[in-house]
């Protein structure tokens, strides 16, 4: 007569269960066969999606230059006083919530990929579409609580920053809109072009407003260095406006500008099948051209006064500098060189887009051109660093 403890554990449902031990069945909450199953399960569940986002980090590998322009704009808020904390976790955050986007766009974009020919995972099949909205909201969920780690700062005293979330949010709420099948942006003239630029500017603003908390916590603490009150400060906007961060989003808003009619181009045979409105589309492709070309003209124009300027107010009493809202002494402490190297940038920009349009045809020449044009872009970031520090 076989004794109890052999038995064969039946489940609830009536059917055979597996024998978790010899010994007899023990309670679940002790390391017994469903507690395991589901760590297990849990444990794919993260090897998953934790492959989807090596997958897209690797498909959408232009994502760096986010981080890099959110970077070059918080160095040169804090004017290079950069707090390793807030910098780590802004950059982080500027790199998730615009992979996010993208992974998003492609989520909703899969029929216009896959006539396009693109390598995404939405398209090779490594990640279905549930996967990729659920690592949407963990991305977008993260940057938020990254932003919000480098909002509050405590250096004997505690900086309230709430820019940086406010502006995190808007991106966010583009980034949806732009894709969300009931709005839709996207497929609408000139919204495309112009929200991606948008959401690019943003994104460098992050940085800049991000690092008026560093300069609110390296003017008090001094003051209260041998105090043990904390006191609650709420940051003020006038880092935001400061002309090295107005020209670093400027230039990223630009940047966009150029790259997104450069990407419909090469996507006009997708785009045209779902009857999308790009500027290629409704304008032409040489009238996208002259667009494209005006944006780093628009640049060197801005900049060119900047150098004659300073210029104009040392070398006469009777032309003295204009304060402008507290830009003066920016202006006024330029260096030559940076702003150079800014005009120098931006006419091997339209050198490239000159030559891209010899060449229109040619899908493959202007897909392998963007990661060029991208280079340019650190170049031009590169430049302000120097120009403005």
């Amino acid at each position: 007569m076989k004794s109890p403890h052999l038995l064969e554990i039946v489940s609830k449902k009536g059917e055979n269960g597996t024998v978790c031990s010899k010994s007899g069945p023990k309670k679940e909450s002790n390391n017994g066969c469903p507690n395991t199953n589901n760590m297990l399960s849990l444990g794919g569940t993260l090897c998953t999606y934790f492959r989807v986002f090596v997958y897209y980090a690797k498909a959408r590998s232009n994502v760096y230059i986010f981080a890099f322009a959110t970077l070059v704009s918080l160095v040169l808020g804090s004017h290079g006083h950069v707090d390793p904390i807030i910098a780590g976790s802004v950059v982080a955050a500027s790199y998730f919530m615009a992979l996010a986007t993208y992974i998003y766009n492609d989520a909703t974009d899969f029929e216009v990929d896959k006539i396009n020919k693109t390598n995404r995972p939405s398209v090779t099949g490594k990640a279905t579409k549930r996967q990729l909205v659920i690592m949407v909201s963990i991305l977008n969920g993260a940057a938020l609580f990254l932003v919000a780690l480098a909002t509050i700062s405590a250096s004997h005293i505690i900086i309230i920053n709430i820019y940086p979330l406010f502006i995190s949010i808007c991106f966010i709420a583009i980034g949806v809109a732009y894709s969300h099948p009931k709005s839709n942006l996207k497929d609408k003239f000139p919204l495309k072009t112009i929200v991606t630029a948008a959401g690019a500017a943003l994104l460098s603003l992050l940085g800049g407003t991000a690092a008026s908390g560093v300069g609110a916590i390296g003017a008090v603490s001094g003051i209260y260095a041998n105090d043990i009150i904390t006191t609650i400060i709420v940051s003020t906007a006038t880092t935001i406006f400061s002309l090295p961060i107005f020209y670093a989003a400027l230039f990223f808003f630009a940047f966009f500008f150029i790259l997104g009619p450069l990407g419909d181009i090469a996507d006009l045979k997708g785009d045209r099948s779902v009857g999308r409105r790009t500027f290629p589309i409704v304008i032409g492709i040489r009238s996208t051209l002259l667009v494209m070309l005006s944006m780093p003209l628009t640049i060197i124009s801005m900049t060119i006064p900047l150098i004659l300027l300073p210029a104009l107010g040392n070398s006469s009493s009777l032309l003295p500098l204009p304060n402008l809202h507290g830009y003066q002494t920016d202006i006024m402490h330029l260096r030559m060189i940076g702003m150079c190297l800014i005009i120098g940038a931006c006419s091997a920009t339209l050198t490239f887009v000159l030559k891209i349009s010899k060449n229109t045809n040619n899908v493959f020449a202007i897909k392998s051109s963007r990661p060029k044009m991208r280079f340019l872009h650190v170049m031009l970031q590169v430049s302000l660093l120097i120009a403005f520090l």
